[in-house]
């Protein structure tokens, strides 16, 4: 079924739900964007399109989890802050490129990254060393290069970047799971702001839908924060790994 073939009403409900969906993902395990921009291309929006819409519909979805976290006291702001230069140096020129990427190649590109980005969401952290008992006063040479590479990545794909987001800031930090995700939300935030409004002046955002999704975000977000607060989320994550295993097999499946 085409984006094209649905009316308004129908679209803005499917819109409004996706919001809900990934925003309260997003808080509590990360990762939403594998299962909502094949969803968004299945649907008939051009790869590029869906991913510039998607990432303006997340905005308010995740600021509204960062809000949320703060409150609860787990964002902390000294390494959030020592952390944003090489999350917007990376999510700059990460952006860049995927405004001209061309949407087949996209698509191909996409499929593969969330096979990947799921197989290493199962991954312990141990094969990449031990985590610091206390974070770091600052990011070192490594830690600058390695979190402007993880948000040039954010800015290129955007796909399965809460996982890596979190493995990242977990072996940096060393800091408990909820700590992480204040800290993701926060960096999120900056990074999804500027490669929205990236997208937004080349084209690539159909405003209508991406509000309608913003909408949602705030419940969804809302949520996301209440739930993680007060439970487990590794359900939430097995289950959004089979999901996106599924997912690129469809869009592989629709090239061919």
């Amino acid at each position: 079924m085409e984006l094209a073939q649905l009316s308004t009403i129908q679209n803005a409900v499917i819109f409004f739900i996706l919001g809900i969906a990934v925003a309260f993902i997003n808080n509590i395990a990360g990762g939403a964007s594998t299962l909502s921009l094949p969803i968004m291309i299945l649907l008939g929006l051009p790869p590029t399109v869906a991913n510039g819409t998607n990432r303006f519909g997340m905005l308010v979805g995740i600021f509204s989890s960062m809000l949320n976290m703060r409150r609860y006291g787990y964002l902390r702001m000294d390494i959030a802050m020592a952390l944003l230069p090489p999350t917007l140096l990376g999510g700059a020129a990460g952006t860049m490129l995927a405004v001209v990427i061309d949407d087949s190649h996209f698509q191909i590109l996409l499929a593969v990254v969330m096979v990947a980005v799921t197989i290493m969401s199962s991954m312990g952290t141990d094969p990449f060393g031990k985590a610091p008992e206390t974070p770091p006063v600052r990011p070192g040479v490594k830690a600058f290069l390695g979190f402007t590479a993880v948000s040039f990545y954010g800015g290129f794909l955007q796909v399965g970047m809460g996982f890596i987001q979190i493995f990242a800031l977990r072996k940096y930090s060393g800091l408990d799971l909820k700590q992480v995700n204040a800290i993701k939300s926060f960096l999120s935030l900056w990074f999804l702001f500027m490669s929205s409004l990236v997208f937004f002046i080349a084209g690539k955002v159909i405003l209508e839908l991406a509000i309608t999704m913003a909408f949602g975000g705030i419940l969804g977000g809302f949520l996301g924060s209440k739930f993680q607060h007060k439970h487990d989320q590794i359900w939430v994550k097995r289950a959004i790994q089979l999901a996106s295993i599924g997912l690129a097999g469809k869009l592989i499946y629709d090239l061919f």
